[in-house]
């Protein structure tokens, strides 16, 4: 399967660094981030109209992930400091959660990807900001966080580097996440009664899988009911299906995208497959990235891209957050 210019939805937007695209399902309607810009974006699915935007105005902003809540018009928002609720109706994004961080945590780090589980929690991950990522490299100070609807606190994973893709099988007995740069797919026992993490094994190894790429980072990822895994591969142009057990069903290439972010299903059908990308100057300074209109560039990173398949994906609908709006 492949993607090319034509696939390009909505055709007239271009992000910096587009991540966490999200279905929701009761409206027929598609969100998504600009981690650096600090934008959230929602569209109508089918045909790309009613382009909404919220946006942080602190330059010192960033937005790692989304959640939609029972009211479609109020998603969460994964922000710098902790989470934000975003509202659609009068333009406005306020945290009502901060991370517990201390003040040099503050500065160092961010959040990154994020899920709402299938009873209502919100699991987000954190990691290294920009400027400490540039002038540090990254340094494994991230981790992985569960709040619950009451706003109880708990960090899940410590040590991290890039905590990124991540999920919950149907039946909630086994957790997936992503560290990027140890370039895998971890799989855990879950159990819920206990809140308790276990038998961590590595579902893919990257490294393995791509032993042409210099660094074939794991990116967001979207499962199936079948338990299925598709996640993209950053720095490869290409989208990677496996099954639970990690043996490789087919790769979907995005045509002229070298950075591919993550990846989503959606569609009143289920049958459309819509994938965020990353601008190859994503890491300038400049907070617009030059000819950020410009499709006649070499590679097509900042885009979104939509793949109807025709077929039913079985893929996972988002979860809704738990608590009260």
């Amino acid at each position: 399967m492949i993607a090319t210019k034509e696939n390009i939805f909505p055709k007239k937007y271009r992000g910096r660094l587009t991540e966490g695209v999200t279905y929701d399902y009761r409206t027929n309607s598609l969100l998504w981030i600009d981690i650096i810009a600090g934008e959230v974006h929602r569209i109508n699915a089918t045909d790309g109209t009613n382009h909404e935007i919220l946006k942080w105005e602190s330059p010192t902003e960033s937005i790692g992930a989304i959640g939609l809540t029972s009211n479609p018009d109020i998603i969460l928002v994964c922000s710098k400091y902790g989470v934000a609720y975003g509202n659609f109706i009068n333009s406005t994004l306020e945290y009502f959660f901060k991370y517990p961080h201390d003040e040099s945590q503050q500065i160092r780090l961010r959040s990154n990807d994020g899920i709402i589980d299938p009873w209502g929690n919100l699991w987000i991950g954190v990691m290294n900001d920009f400027k400490i990522a540039k002038n540090e490299g990254i340094q494994p100070e991230g981790g992985l966080y569960r709040i619950t609807p009451d706003l109880k606190f708990e960090k899940m994973i410590g040590d991290a580097l890039i905590s990124n893709g991540l999920g919950f099988n149907e039946k909630g007995d086994e957790f997936y996440w992503t560290d990027s740069l140890t370039f895998k797919i971890w799989k855990f026992s879950y159990d819920k009664s206990t809140n308790k993490l276990s038998n961590k094994q590595p579902l893919i190894d990257l490294k393995e899988l791509y032993p042409d790429i210099e660094s074939p980072e794991p990116d967001g990822f979207v499962m199936t009911e079948d338990g299925d895994i598709y996640t993209c591969i950053f720095s490869s142009g290409t989208i990677l299906h496996v099954n639970n057990k990690g043996e490789e069903i087919e790769r979907i290439k995005i045509d002229n995208a070298k950075r591919i972010t993550c990846i989503t299903t959606g569609g009143e059908n289920n049958d459309t497959f819509y994938i965020t990308t990353g601008h190859l100057e994503l890491e300038t300074n400049d907070e617009l990235i030059p000819d950020a209109n410009n499709e006649s560039d070499d590679d097509l990173g900042g885009f979104l891209f939509k793949i109807e398949t025709k077929s039913n994906l079985k893929g996972q609908k988002k979860n809704i957050w738990g608590g009260k709006i």
